[in-house]
């Protein structure tokens, strides 16, 4: 871009026809909103996040993207596909207790074919050694000048509270998209998204999350120790919600008289996907 994981598995060649009601780009169906540039691809996805105590500092986050564009079953021609994330926001600054900047980011989104990784049976760590195993799909990268309050080299804010044994917060950003497979870059490094200075991003990524439910292993491993009650020391993983990372597509070629890539990868999936119609 100007965007939440390894060698890219190429394997199905050109095997998928999409039907004239479906854009199918890097593998996964956008469908019908996916045909005008002036619809927005959505990603909506889970989220697990570190926690973070001052400046200078680094925070993960990991996901499985439930949905593109509103359907779950987004995976062309039916497979048990699955996209996932790793967030990497680095750099903290003027860190308040309710306040943090990053000056960096990177999402990596990965994709898979194997539906059967549930990310609250196995802790974080697990979690993402097991996602950074899988066929990188799009690489996204935090671009600055956001506006409002921000300074002007953040890519991404983040706003907290505690409040007894409750910690809960949300984020914002933006981001690029800076490499991945050469269709899915293309497909959504549109610059649609203006920042505060005039330029434009190509997607506006937004989180919230708390406390109240942490996965259980990273807990029984000792990885989310504090979270509880604000006591945690920074990188506890403390954090469980969701996220979204939304830009608007550009204009592709109309999908029904060709052939379309169909990407053939490894790795994980949580959601057994039925077969579109």
């Amino acid at each position: 871009m100007k965007k939440s994981l390894a060698v890219l598995a190429a394997a199905a060649g050109f095997a998928f026809a999409a039907p004239a009601s479906a854009v199918v780009v890097g593998g996964i169906d956008f469908g019908t909103m996916g045909e005008s540039p002036s619809n927005r691809h959505l990603e909506t996805a889970t989220l697990a996040q570190q926690f973070v105590t001052g400046n200078g500092q680094d925070a993960r986050a990991y996901g499985f993207i439930t949905s593109v564009n509103g359907d779950t079953t987004y995976c062309a021609g039916g497979g048990n596909c699955g996209l996932f994330y790793i967030a990497d926001f680095r750099g903290s600054q003027n860190f308040s207790g309710s306040y943090v900047e990053f000056t960096s980011s990177t999402i990596q989104v990965y994709f898979t074919n194997d539906a059967s990784l549930n990310l609250l049976n196995q802790n974080s760590l697990v979690n993402i050694a097991t996602i950074e195993a899988m066929t990188p799909w799009v690489t996204l990268s935090g671009h600055n000048n956001l506006g409002g309050t921000a300074s002007p080299d953040a890519v991404t804010t983040g706003a907290g509270r505690l409040t007894g044994s409750t910690l809960s917060g949300n984020a914002e950003g933006l981001l690029d998209v800076t490499g991945g497979i050469a269709e899915v870059a293309a497909f959504l490094d549109s610059n649609t998204i203006a920042d505060a200075a005039g330029g434009f991003a190509d997607i506006a990524y937004t989180a919230s999350f708390n406390n109240f439910v942490l996965n259980q292993f990273d807990v029984q491993a000792g990885l989310a120790n504090g979270c509880r009650n604000g006591t945690a020391a920074a990188g506890a993983w403390c954090y469980q919600g969701t996220s979204n990372m939304r830009g608007e597509t550009i204009q592709v070629p109309a999908p029904a008289p060709l052939a379309l890539l169909a990407i053939g990868l490894f790795g994980l999936g949580v959601v057994s996907r039925s077969r579109k119609s």
